[in-house]
């Protein structure tokens, strides 16, 4: 019987610490979204991260999150679901966890206008979500009065010229962006590899 991991959070170069949740029964993706979730493919695929993701979802959900809040506590940052996305059952750990965790920003990105603002309305100043957008969003999703970040963006794809719009995500893989792309002035720098990664940035967790 699987225990749970030694270490609760994931880790990768480039966004830091992150808690890390499975796509099936989470994800809400949009036609763009599906075509380039990178969690489909690759190390976030393979049996053991998804059985840890799995297991992240159910301990999230539970009664007691000690061993979170310990590995959180010293973190300058940490990414909230670095892949899958977030359910509202998480939603009451993640406010205990920020404020045991004061120093701590928990940030991230989500697909649900509905568990952003469940988070935002917090206003904790350690916690915050942005709603991800790209062409294929829903209108409901588009409406959301919060802070936008846009992708994944292909070489066709029109960023509005939108105050909400914090960050631009190009369709990237494996470290290349997709060919033919052009630079928007809203780009990740560490997607262009300008940067050692998000907490070299900052722009996706300092906005607040």
């Amino acid at each position: 019987m699987y225990k749970g991991p030694r270490h609760i959070l994931s880790e990768n170069r480039k966004t830091g610490w992150s808690i890390d949740l499975p796509l099936k029964g989470h994800c809400r993706p949009t036609p763009n979204c599906s075509k380039a979730c990178y969690a489909k493919r690759g190390p976030q695929s393979w049996p053991l991260p998804v059985r840890k993701h799995l297991w992240m979802s159910q301990y999230l959900a539970g009664p007691d999150i000690s061993r979170l809040i310990d590995e959180c506590r010293h973190l300058r940052a940490v990414r909230l679901s670095g892949s899958g996305d977030l359910l509202e059952a998480h939603v009451p750990n993640l406010i205990s966890l920020a404020k045991e965790c004061h120093k701590t920003r928990f940030w991230g990105m989500t697909r649900k206008v509905e568990i952003a603002q469940l988070i935002n309305n917090a206003r904790l100043p350690n916690l915050r979500l942005l709603v991800t957008v790209d062409p294929t969003s829903t209108l409901d999703t588009w409406n959301h009065r919060g802070k936008l970040c846009f992708g994944p963006r292909h070489p066709q794809d029109r960023v509005p010229r939108d105050s909400r719009i914090l960050a631009v995500f190009p369709a990237h893989y494996s470290g290349r962006v997709e060919s033919g792309m052009t630079r928007h002035q809203k780009d990740c720098p560490g997607v262009w590899h300008e940067t050692s990664g998000c907490l070299a940035c900052g722009r996706c967790f300092s906005w607040w």
